[in-house]
């Protein structure tokens, strides 16, 4: 899918697509780019809890469980789902998932997405590039899933404005994070 931008007073064209192999350096650098430790603290404009090594990112794109979004054949964005990682948060993830279908807020046999992670370079934040990848990636995954769970960390208040903004329902919270919903 392409689509167009305006960003910084250009119009900018992106193309929403699934990665390539290639592709995984960038994603890595995406991805490490928004870590909060990478921060220093600057956590205003969102951050991200997940570092993912290039292992991680070759399982995503063979399982079509990703997401990119390029300008000028540059990555400027992805969205992923990290079901298969067994990463101390997809832990929680798993297990409030089952705590949403034993208090039939969703169906018992309804199959969720977890782990979903967004990373958007900083020229695109507030384009409206996230709901076009979002709107992507709920078309790729409508035949496996029918939800997306998410955590976003309290801390990060931006990026839990956003989601809530968007569509995501907040289904639950813990001390450090809360708990998201979005219909496939």
């Amino acid at each position: 899918m392409k689509i167009c931008f305006q960003i910084n007073n250009i119009i900018a064209e992106v193309e929403i697509k699934q990665p390539l192999i290639s592709d995984i350096p960038y994603l890595q650098n995406l991805n490490s780019k928004w870590q909060f430790n990478a921060l220093n603290g600057n956590t205003e404009k969102g951050f991200l809890s997940g570092l993912f090594d290039e292992a991680f990112f070759r399982t995503l794109i063979k399982e079509e469980a990703i997401i990119a979004a390029y300008s000028n054949n540059t990555l400027i964005a992805y969205m992923l789902t990290a079901n298969n990682a067994n990463l101390n948060i997809l832990k929680t993830h798993k297990e409030e998932v089952e705590k949403l279908k034993n208090n039939l807020v969703i169906n018992k046999n309804a199959k969720v997405a977890i782990g979903i992670q967004t990373a958007v370079e900083e020229d695109y934040h507030g384009s409206g590039l996230i709901v076009a990848i979002r709107n992507e990636f709920r078309k790729m995954l409508c035949n496996k899933f029918q939800y997306l769970f998410t955590t976003i960390s309290k801390n990060n208040q931006r990026s839990f404005a956003s989601a809530t903004k968007y569509g995501w329902k907040k289904v639950g919270e813990d001390e450090h994070h809360y708990f998201l919903l979005l219909t496939v």
